[in-house]
């Protein structure tokens, strides 16, 4: 009988320890991105400094859960600053041309955003950003932009920043940098900022393959 408690107490303390381990790895991975991303994140249109190319990352115009999704509501607005501040020439829209709903992302971003003004000509699609990493790698060496300011959520930013600074191959000429849109504050988000910590894990592996 003590036998099998001493069995049961070291299988407990060795799940214990994984479970510890891996919430270290993602503090620290979650920690190193948003270090890396600090001074080059804006929330105000007029402070941001010029580049050639906005980089409009993708996502749906539904919320998976149901209603609208307030990521690409947030997402429309800020590129809309950036356009009218003069603060880019060109917006690159990358996401996937066929989500996990059927969506086409990057066609629902530039509709919305030529119903809200801003002229077709301005804007570039790249269906094939299926990934942030996939968008920010091609966003350089598919459409060859290499002065770039990133628009997404910050945790979104600071994301694609690091891969930006990271993925070998790709060389921006001027140092990338983000321009946040609101974050929205829903039950539905948490879920999504929760699983961002995952993300970030996920990040550093994808780096061996760049």
């Amino acid at each position: 009988m003590a036998g099998k408690v001493k069995k049961w107490r070291v299988a407990l303390w060795s799940v214990a320890a994984l479970v510890v381990a891996g919430v270290c790895v993602m503090l620290v991975c979650y920690q190193l991105v948003s270090g890396n991303a600090r001074g080059r994140l804006y929330d105000n249109a007029a402070d941001i400094p010029h580049r050639t190319y906005g980089l409009l990352l993708g996502t749906t115009p539904q919320s998976r859960y149901g209603g609208t999704n307030k990521f690409f509501e947030a997402r429309i607005d800020a590129t809309l600053a950036l356009v009218q501040n003069g603060k880019v020439d060109t917006v690159i829209i990358s996401g996937s041309d066929h989500s996990l709903d059927g969506v086409n992302e990057v066609t629902a971003l530039r509709d919305t955003l030529i119903a809200r003004g801003v002229p077709s000509s301005l804007l570039l699609l790249d269906g094939q950003g299926y990934r942030t990493i996939n968008s920010v790698v091609r966003c350089n060496t598919v459409f060859n932009a290499r002065s770039v300011t990133i628009i997404s959520q910050q945790f979104h930013n600071e994301r694609a920043l690091y891969q930006a600074d990271h993925c070998s191959g790709v060389d921006y000429a001027d140092t990338v940098i983000a321009f946040n849109a609101r974050s929205p504050q829903t039950a539905t988000s948490t879920v999504t900022y929760v699983r961002e910590y995952l993300a970030r894990v996920q990040l550093m592996l994808d780096l061996f393959k760049y």
